[in-house]
C-alpha cells in the first residue's frame, strides 16, 4: 500500500515538474496538459495554482479563476493564491466595482483562515479536549477545568462554523464563464429573447438546468439562461 502511494506521488511530481518545464519555456498549452494530468493523480494546491497561472498566460481568464478558487479552497492562507485571485477578478471584463464592507471582509477572512479539511480535524480535536476537561471537572470539581472545557467548546463552535461555511460554498453550484462572451436568454433556448451577455471570468450561481441550458444568477441578482458548455462549475 505504501509503495502504491509513493509511486502515485512520484508520478504526480514528475507530471508537475514536466508541466513546470513547459511553463518556463512559454509553452502554456503543454504545461496545462501536464498539470491537468497531475491533478488526475493527486489533488494539490501548488498544481492548481500553477495551472491557474498557465491558463492566465494562455488568455483563459475563466479557467484560471476556477483553478485559483480550487487552490484557495485547499489553502486559504496562501498569499500568492489570494493575490492572483483578486488580481484576476479585477482584470476580467465583468469585474465588480462595489467595495466590500470592512466588517464583512474581516468576517470572511476570520471564517476562511482554516481550510475545510483543517477545520474538520480541529473541530474534532477541540470537542475531544472539551469532553476530557469536562470529565475531569466532574471528578475533581476544580473551576479551571470547567473554564478549559468552555474554551474547548468555543473553539469547537468556531471550527464547525468554518467547516460548514466551506461545505456550503462547495455545494452552492457556483460556476464561471469560460468563453470570451456568452449570451443569456429569457428561456432555455436560443429562440428566446436575449437579455444580456456575460464574459470570460464572470462568476455565477447555477439555479436550474434544462435542455442543455443553465439558469445562472450573477452577483446583484440578474441572470438568464446560458448554454451549459459556456460555463464550468468550480466544484462538482
Amino acid at each position: 500500500m505504501i509503495l502504491i502511494i509513493f509511486a502515485t506521488l512520484a508520478e504526480a511530481v514528475e507530471l508537475y515538474n514536466t508541466g513546470n518545464k513547459f511553463y518556463c519555456a512559454g509553452d502554456y498549452a503543454q504545461a496545462i496538459q501536464y498539470y491537468e494530468n497531475a491533478l488526475k493523480v493527486c489533488e494539490d494546491k501548488d498544481i492548481y495554482y500553477n495551472l491557474g497561472n498557465a491558463y492566465f498566460k494562455n488568455a483563459n481568464l475563466g479557467k484560471a479563476l476556477i483553478q485559483y478558487r480550487r487552490a484557495y479552497f485547499l489553502c486559504p492562507r496562501d498569499e500568492d493564491v489570494i493575490f492572483n485571485l483578486n488580481f484576476i477578478r479585477n482584470f476580467r471584463p465583468d469585474r465588480t466595482l462595489a467595495i466590500t464592507n470592512p466588517l464583512v471582509q474581516f468576517l470572511d477572512r476570520l471564517f476562511h483562515y482554516f481550510s475545510a479539511r483543517e477545520s474538520a480535524w480541529l473541530s474534532a480535536l477541540a470537542f475531544f479536549f472539551a469532553s476530557v476537561f469536562l470529565s475531569f471537572f466532574l471528578i475533581r470539581r476544580q473551576k479551571f477545568l470547567l473554564y478549559l472545557s468552555f474554551l474547548g467548546l468555543l473553539f469547537f463552535g468556531y471550527f464547525i462554523i468554518t467547516w460548514a461555511l466551506w461545505e456550503a460554498e462547495k455545494n452552492a453550484r457556483v460556476a464561471v464563464v469560460i468563453v470570451p462572451e456568452l449570451k443569456a436568454f429569457s428561456g432555455p433556448g436560443a429562440e428566446y429573447k436575449e437579455i444580456l451577455a456575460v464574459h470570460d471570468g464572470a462568476e455565477a450561481r447555477i439555479r436550474e438546468e434544462r435542455n442543455g441550458y443553465y439558469l445562472i444568477q450573477l452577483p446583484g441578482g440578474i441572470g438568464g439562461w446560458v448554454k451549459k458548455e459556456g460555463v464550468e462549475r468550480i466544484f462538482e
